[in-house]
C-alpha cells in the first residue's frame, strides 16, 4: 500500500505553508487539477500565498517537509490520507471536525461504519472493567469495530478485550505515529496493528502529546463512532469530550447506570454517570453543554445487559433514528 497519494502528497506539501489552513486545503482538495498545479499556479489561484511563493525556497522548504513525513511513514508501514482518498472514514468526513490529513498505522475496519468508541476513566471500579469488557465483547461479537485512545484504564481494557475476542480496534492518538503515549502501552500498540487493526493521528511525526491535542483527539474518536460509550467519568473527566462531542455529531451517547456498590461508595469515577442516568435535564444539559433539551434523546441509560440490544439497535441506525427515545425507558 501506498504511503501516500498524489493528490494527498500537494495538499500535504501545501498543509507545510505558512498561512494554509483546514479551509485553505479544502479549496484546493476540489479542484481536479491539484497534482498538476505548480507553486506559480497557486500562488495565482489564492492571494494569501502570493508572498510565500514568491520566494522559491519556501514552496521547495514545503516540499521537503511534506517530504520527510512521507518518508517517515514509509519506515513503519503507515500511510497519510485526506477526504480525497477513497478510504478517508466517512463518519468522520461527515462531522464539523475532522481533521484535513489523518495518519494512519494499520487498517480500518472492513466496514468502519459499523464502529463504536468506548472509552472512560483512566480509574474505574470493577464494576467500570466488567463492563468495558462485556460492552466491547457485545460489539465485537456483533462484527463492530471498537474505537478508543489507548489511555490507561477503560480506553486499554477496551482495546485488549477486542483483541481477545478476535474483533478490530482502532487507537486514536494525540500525538504523532513516531511515539506511544503513554509508553507502557507500546506492546499494546503493536498488537492493534498485529491485530488488524489501526492507530491513527490528525498529528504528524514529530509532534508530542500535549494537552489541546488530547481534546482534539476525543473529537477525532467520536468522530470516526456511531456511538460513544462512556463506561465511567467524573464530573471533570476527559471522557466528557468525546462524549459532548457524539451528541453535537447528532449520534448516540451511551451511559452504564452505577452499581449500588459504587453509589453507596460515593466512587468519584462513576459521578458524570450517576449525573446523567439520575439527575434532572437541566443538570445534564451544563455538563453535556448542550442547547436543548431534545439532544437528550440521544442519550442512552444502559441499566442491565437487556438493554445491549436495545443500544446496538440505536447505534445501527446512526443518527437516522426519528424516535423519541426516553432516558428513563433504560
Amino acid at each position: 500500500m501506498k504511503a501516500i497519494s498524489s493528490t494527498t502528497r500537494k495538499l500535504l506539501e501545501l498543509s507545510q505553508l505558512s498561512g494554509v489552513g483546514p479551509a485553505t486545503l479544502r479549496r484546493f482538495a476540489s479542484d481536479p487539477g491539484i497534482d498538476t498545479l505548480e507553486a506559480e499556479d497557486i500562488a495565482a489561484s489564492n492571494n494569501a500565498l502570493t508572498d510565500a511563493l514568491d520566494d522559491g525556497r519556501l514552496w521547495r522548504t514545503a516540499r521537503a517537509k511534506a517530504e520527510a513525513q512521507i518518508e517517515a511513514c514509509e519506515q513503519i508501514g503507515a500511510r497519510i490520507i485526506s477526504p480525497v482518498d477513497k478510504d478517508y472514514p466517512s463518519l468522520l468526513s461527515s462531522t464539523k471536525d475532522d481533521p484535513f490529513l489523518l495518519y494512519v498505522r494499520g487498517n480500518f475496519a472492513p466496514d468502519p461504519e459499523k464502529s463504536i468508541a468506548i472509552i472512560g476513566t483512566r480509574e474505574p471500579t470493577p464494576h467500570g472493567i466488567a463492563i468495558a469488557e462485556r460492552m466491547t465483547d457485545f460489539f465485537v461479537g456483533a462484527g463492530w469495530s471498537v474505537v478508543s485512545g489507548l489511555a490507561l484504564g477503560c480506553d486499554a481494557i477496551a482495546h485488549r478485550q477486542a483483541i481477545k475476542s478476535g474483533g478490530h480496534t482502532v487507537a486514536v492518538l494525540a500525538h504523532g505515529l513516531h511515539t506511544t503515549a503513554p509508553a507502557r502501552h507500546r506492546a499494546l500498540a503493536e498488537e492493534i496493528v498485529e491485530s488488524g487493526g489501526a492507530l491513527v493521528s490528525q498529528y504528524p511525526f514529530g509532534a508530542p502529546a500535549i494537552g489541546p491535542q488530547f481534546v482534539q483527539r476525543d473529537k477525532t474518536q467520536a468522530g470516526l463512532a456511531q456511538g460513544v460509550v462512556m463506561v465511567q467519568s467524573d464530573l471533570q473527566g476527559g471522557s466528557l469530550h468525546a462524549s459532548r462531542a457524539i451528541l453535537a455529531y447528532g449520534r448516540w451517547l451511551i451511559v452504564p447506570n452505577p452499581t449500588d456498590r459504587d453509589r453507596i461508595a460515593e466512587e468519584p469515577k462513576v459521578q458524570a454517570n450517576l449525573l446523567l442516568a439520575e439527575g434532572n435535564d437541566r443538570d445534564k444539559m451544563d455538563l453535556l453543554r448542550i442547547k436543548t433539551p431534545s439532544m437528550l434523546t440521544k442519550l442512552l441509560i444502559v441499566r442491565s445487559r437487556e438493554d445491549y440490544d436495545i443500544v446496538l439497535k440505536k447505534a445501527s441506525l446512526g443518527g437516522n433514528d426519528a424516535a423519541v427515545i426516553q432516558p428513563s425507558m433504560f
